[in-house]
Parts: structure tokens; C-alpha cells; sequence
């Protein structure tokens, strides 16, 4: 059933997760971390989910009902099946996708087994990208009468697809045909897309939609690593980057002007070139995910984040 202006809390939260590879492992620790001191699971905070690549995985990981520490967990345990150390690797990376999609394919069909996406126990959001037919493509649970078909989907297959990471992983190819790509050539930073959501399918008003953004790190960029004459070879491996800092960027400023700084937060950090990879796991991360909420919980409580209690969600279509 949708929420309509009448009959929705005076707060509507949103959670949004970046994408970013295992670099993940950085959000994944902050709401660890926050489930750990307040006791309560991070799906009893929010109304709405929407992530994107490692977040989206996250996200569709809490939905089905498991905690930040075991999503954490399987970070920790998949890291190198999914992205295999290699020599050879860095090669390839030239010529053709820098790793085969079998080690990820393996690890979201344990992790996930069977489940559909219908079986969240709150709206989600994420998206993938259509390249062939230049189209946006956004996975929904059935949070909306509209929404009649995505809730058919294997949860496995819609994190296959919302984390093809272009170069690094191959295109997710689903039976109906369709191929599709990461939703972070688009969308990394998925906050405004979850926030037109509330306002636009769910008919929230604006002046009660709230929303927290969670980053997976940002590079510092070096000024002698920017090439200023524009060819292929001197912008071939930082083209992407940039594309995907500028919509990261874009969507946060477009949030915070729509909702003020009472009702939106971030939580991300800013490291140094080379620190932290979407293909290499790094431990640091997860002291540096915990220290973040140590950091941001005063505030968040002080914007009344940690109080917020979402209106029961009920699918209008079962799985």
C-alpha cells in the first residue's frame, strides 16, 4: 500500500548508501556500530533504503533481515573470492574486465540463496544502468501499487547487476535479455533519487522527509594527477572517477538544499590518493567506520535520527 500525506509519520527517514566496492566495508562498520550502541536493528530507524553497488548489497542485505555485523562479516569472508589477488590482473584490467564475475556470483547465491525481492521488510531502491538502451534502471520493492514486476526478482541477481562495476566486473546478462551495469555510472551517490522517491511515488511532504547519506571514502584528488590536455590516454583511468565524484557531490548539495542541515546528515571521510581501492580490502576501514559513529551520533540525535520509529511497511504485492 502507498503512504499518503495523511496517514505518514511526521518523519519519513531515508538511509542511502553509496556505492564504492569493498570499500563498503567503511558503512558497513558505522551502522555496526550504531546497531551495537542503541540495540535496535538499523531497518527500525528508516522508511526507506536506497544503495547503490556495495551499498546496494548492503541494503538489500538488511532488508532480508541481516545485522551490520553480519553483513561486516561477510565482507571480511568474500573479500578475496570476489576480487582475487593476481599479477595478472592489472594486465588484463587493459584489454578486458579486470576480474571474472564468478567469485561474486558464488558468494550472493550463499549469501542470499533464494530470497526475492518482494521479501524486504522495508522499501528499497537500487540501481543498475541499461547501456544498450541508454535507460536508467531502478530495482523497487513493491512499495507502490505501480510497482508490479521487480518483486519477482532474486535479491542475488539485483545485487549481480546493481554491482557490475564497469571494467572491473562484467555486465549482468538476466534471462529476459537484459544486460545491465552498475548503478553508479549514474547514481553512486543515491540520497536525491530515494528523496524524489518519498516525494514523488509515496507522496511524502517535503517538509518531512529527512535523509542520512553514507559515503565509502572520498580521494583527495592531486592537482598533478589531473591531466588538463583531454586525450584518451591522459584521462583513460581517471574519466570514471571524476564522473562519479561530481554526481556524488551534486546529489549532496541538491539534498541539503532541499532539506536543510536539520534534516539531512553525511557521514564520509576524505583519504589520501592510493589509501583505500574498490577491489582491495583494507581493514582500516572498519575502526575508521566505528570511529565515524562516535563521531556523528551526537548529532544525529540531536536531529532526532536515533528517535525516528517508521510506519509499518506492508508490500502490495506478496512474493
Amino acid at each position: 500500500m502507498s503512504i499518503t500525506p495523511e496517514d505518514s509519520a511526521p518523519r519519513f527517514q531515508i538511509l542511502s548508501l553509496d556505492g564504492g566496492g569493498l570499500k563498503g566495508l567503511f558503512g558497513v562498520s558505522f551502522l555496526a556500530a550504531w546497531e551495537e550502541s542503541e540495540g535496535r536493528s538499523i531497518t527500525e530507524y528508516f522508511d526507506l533504503i536506497a544503495g547503490t553497488s556495495t551499498g546496494g548489497i548492503i541494503a538489500l542485505a538488511l532488508g532480508v533481515g541481516y545485522s551490520a555485523k553480519e553483513i561486516l562479516q561477510f565482507y571480511l569472508n568474500e573479500a578475496a573470492n570476489i576480487f582475487p589477488p593476481s599479477a595478472l590482473a592489472g594486465i588484463r584490467h587493459w584489454v578486458s574486465t579486470k576480474y571474472r564475475a564468478d567469485g561474486l556470483e558464488e558468494a550472493l547465491a550463499q549469501y542470499f540463496g533464494g530470497k526475492k525481492l518482494g521479501e524486504s521488510r522495508i522499501p528499497l531502491l537500487v540501481p543498475a544502468y541499461y547501456p544498450k538502451a541508454g535507460g536508467l534502471y531502478i530495482f523497487k520493492t513493491p512499495h507502490h501499487p505501480r510497482l508490479r514486476n521487480d518483486y519477482r526478482e532474486l535479491v542475488r541477481d539485483v545485487a549481480r547487476a546493481t554491482s557490475a562495476a564497469p571494467t572491473y566486473l562484467p555486465a549482468y546478462k538476466g534471462e529476459s535479455g537484459v544486460e545491465l551495469v552498475d548503478g553508479g555510472v549514474w547514481a553512486n551517490n543515491p540520497v536525491m533519487l530515494a528523496v524524489s522517491e518519498a516525494m514523488g511515488y509515496l507522496k511524502v511532504p517535503q517538509t518531512q522527509v529527512c535523509a542520512v547519506r553514507i559515503g565509502t571514502t572520498t580521494t583527495a584528488p592531486s592537482v598533478r594527477s589531473i591531466s588538463d590536455e583531454g586525450g584518451k590516454l591522459g584521462l583513460a583511468k581517471a574519466v570514471l572517477d571524476y564522473m562519479m565524484r561530481g554526481q556524488e557531490q551534486s546529489a549532496s548539495t541538491m539534498a541539503l538544499h532541499l532539506l536543510g542541515s536539520d534534516r539531512y546528515h553525511e557521514v564520509n571521510i576524505t583519504a589520501a590518493a592510493g589509501d583505500f581501492e574498490l577491489d582491495r580490502l583494507s581493514e582500516d576501514l572498519i575502526g575508521l567506520g566505528r570511529n565515524q559513529w562516535r563521531y556523528h551520533s551526537s548529532n544525529l540525535a540531536d536531529k532526532e535520527f536515533l528517535n525516528h520509529k517508521p510506519k509499518e511497511y506492508r508490500p502490495c504485492y506478496e512474493t
